[in-house]
Formats: C-alpha cells, sequence, structure tokens
C-alpha cells in the first residue's frame, strides 16, 4: 500500500462481539500504522451513530445503512476504502460479496492492492458424531500452513453438500480472485470472554450452555461430549485482526495469504465439551443457582430448543456444540501474533458468562 496515502479502512459489523472488541483495540492501538489509519464503520441506526460517535470522536466516521441486505450501500462504501474487515455475520454471501466489489472498484480507481480481512468459523470443519452425516479419521486436525484448507472445503462442499457459512466464505474468495482483491479469511473456533466494546459483549457457543444450564435447573451436555474443539479469547482474536491489518498497511501485506492460502485459524487452546460443560455447572452451582454441579446429557433437539431457542437447525447445534474441530493455527503465529490468555482465562469464561447471564436476566 503506497505509503503517501493514508490507508482507508472501513470496519463492517463494529456493534457485534467481534468487530466491537476490535474497534477498541484499534482505537487504543500504539502502533503507528494504525493510529494513523482513518477507520470508518458500518451501522444501523442514529441512536448508534451517537454512541460511537460520543464515545470515540473523530477517530471513528460512522456510515448510516439499513442492513446487511443494503447491498448496494455495502458496495458503495467498500469503493471508498482499501481495507475492509468484515466481522458481521458469517452466513451471508451476499454481503461479504459486496464487500468484494465494492474493493475491485477502489483498485480499478486508485491502482493500490485492497483487502478482505473477513471473518469465518471452524464448524465449517466439524464432523457430525451423531447423524453420522460426515466422518472425519479420528483425531483429524487441520493446520494452516501445511494443509490445503481451500481445496478441502471446496471437495467438502460437493461431497457433504453446502454449509452457508463455508458457502460463503468460498464464494468470497473465488470472487475477490477473479476480480483482483486480496483476501484472508480468520476461521475461529470458539471464541470466548467479555468483548470490550460498545454493545454486543457477549459470543455465542459457551453462554448458550449457561442459558440452558439456568433454564433447567441442571448442568448439562449435548450427547456424550466427547466431541474436541479450539477456543480463543476475543480479545486475543482482535489482536490478530489488527496484526493483519497493521502488516497490509505498514508492510504492503508482505507475509500475509490471500486467496486460496488465505484461509486461516485462530485457535490458542482446546478443550472436550464435557469440560466446558462442567465448567459452567461448577460456576452455576457456586452461584447457588443449580442444587447440584452433575452433569446431565441432552438431545439435540433439546439443546435446539434450550440453547438456541429453536432458532437454528439441529445441523448447527451439532456442528457448533457436540462435534470435534482441531485447527492448527501456525500461520498467526508465523505473522507475529502472540495470544496471552490462556487455561487460567479459559475456565474464568465460564464464571464470567454465568454472572453475565444473571446480570442481564436482572435488567
Amino acid at each position: 500500500m503506497a505509503s503517501s496515502t493514508t490507508p482507508q479502512i472501513l470496519l463492517t459489523g463494529a456493534t457485534g462481539f467481534i468487530g466491537g472488541t476490535i474497534l477498541d483495540h484499534f482505537i487504543n492501538s500504539k502502533s503507528p500504522a494504525l493510529s494513523g489509519a482513518s477507520i470508518s464503520v458500518l451501522l444501523r441506526g442514529e441512536d448508534r451513530v451517537a454512541k460511537i460517535t460520543s464515545a470515540y470522536g473523530s477517530r471513528v466516521k460512522p456510515i448510516l445503512y439499513k442492513d446487511i441486505d443494503d447491498i448496494d450501500a455495502i458496495v458503495a462504501s467498500a469503493a471508498q476504502h482499501d481495507v475492509v474487515i468484515n466481522t458481521t455475520v458469517g452466513f451471508h454471501p451476499a454481503s461479504i460479496q459486496a464487500a468484494v466489489r465494492g474493493l475491485a472498484q477502489r483498485k480499478a480507481a486508485t491502482g493500490r492492492d485492497v483487502w478482505l480481512v473477513s471473518t469465518s468459523g471452524t464448524s465449517n470443519f466439524s464432523d457430525t458424531p451423531i447423524s453420522k452425516k460426515w466422518v472425519e479419521p479420528e483425531n483429524q486436525e487441520f493446520d494452516d500452513a501445511k494443509d490445503d484448507i481451500y481445496g478441502y472445503e471446496k471437495d467438502r462442499e460437493v461431497r457433504e453438500g453446502p454449509y452457508h457459512q463455508r458457502t460463503a466464505e468460498l464464494g468470497a474468495i473465488d470472487l475477490a480472485i477473479e476480480l483482483g482483491v486480496k483476501s484472508i479469511i480468520i476461521n475461529s473456533p470458539t471464541i470466548y470472554g467479555r468483548g470490550t466494546g460498545l454493545f454486543n459483549k457477549t459470543s455465542v457457543q459457551v453462554p448458550a450452555l449457561v442459558r440452558a444450564v439456568l433454564e433447567l435447573k441442571k448442568g448439562v451436555v449435548l450427547g456424550d461430549g466427547k466431541g474436541v474443539w479450539d477456543h480463543v479469547h476475543v480479545e486475543d482474536l482482535a489482536d490478530l485482526y489488527l496484526l493483519v491489518v497493521e502488516r497490509i498497511i505498514a508492510q504492503g501485506g508482505e507475509g500475509v495469504p490471500s486467496g486460496k492460502k488465505g484461509i486461516i485459524f485462530s485457535g490458542n487452546g482446546r478443550h472436550q465439551w464435557l469440560d466446558v460443560a462442567q465448567g459452567v455447572a461448577d460456576a452455576a452451582f457456586a452461584e447457588g443457582l443449580i442444587p447440584s454441579n452433575k452433569v446431565e446429557s441432552i438431545t439435540l433437539a433439546e439443546g435446539r430448543k434450550y440453547m438456541m431457542d429453536g432458532q437454528a437447525p439441529e445441523e448447527i447445534i451439532e456442528k457448533a456444540f457436540i462435534s470435534n474441530s482441531r485447527t492448527v493455527s501456525s500461520v498467526a503465529r508465523s505473522l507475529g501474533w502472540k495470544p496471552t490468555r490462556g487455561e487460567e482465562a479459559w475456565k474464568q469464561g465460564f464464571v464470567e458468562e454465568v454472572k453475565a447471564e444473571l446480570e442481564k436476566n436482572k435488567s
């Protein structure tokens, strides 16, 4: 990226868990590359604009749009920026591709490289231990530096059938290659910790289990709980996004993989689902919310009802709460990512989520 120009950055999902934390870390970054950069955010609603402006002042430029289906607005906004950090829902192909199309317009206008830094998840690699729709070899592990992740996902889309998060990811990559846009997709596992943004401070998986425990008044786990996943603290994850953006701004993206090589992981720890269930049960029991910390098995149908309020299909429940998905984040570490929150923070996260759910219920 030309050093004589101030790179323009657009962030989507700034009111969300990941995006809000990225924005907070961006504002507080001591990096010369980031502190000198401009950042815009796509927002819904004047009230959100007012809250962002009140907190961050002129460092952040709000852009109003209707929602993620406002494709024309996304294209137009992306066309005014050199880097788009996309943290809105990863299950929405049209909005992600709109960002790519806008970036392509920016490249045509400036002649500079443009980048999509987008968000996906490691449920793309999950097996399905109950339905047996997709079975992986035992202890299957994916390393983003050694394995052909793009090729695997392409093949699985054909053999298993479309999975909308994976479909959206691959569609964005393929369109970016076609239009000459550089793309890096960060596939995250279970994200934990409290967000530091102004709006949503809560993740999905662990809080969903907390809600089920509080409603059923007992510790629960889906199936046998033997599935193994990775996890990452939301603040460590935000640091990874900003490390990538800093590398793009300060070094023209040197060493940052893109396109078919640009699918990377962000795990910084590994858990078995039974351990998560026990951690939540212990935290709820310590607060006097359930009579015992014993964990009992529930079905996929019960998980759908009590963990996701019936709002997600059982396929999603199976892939996100009971499956195996082991990944190795070699590329992030080769770029200099040094996550600092380990096992102690992971275990403390169960306590934090139980307390947060209690506070939400009170309010």
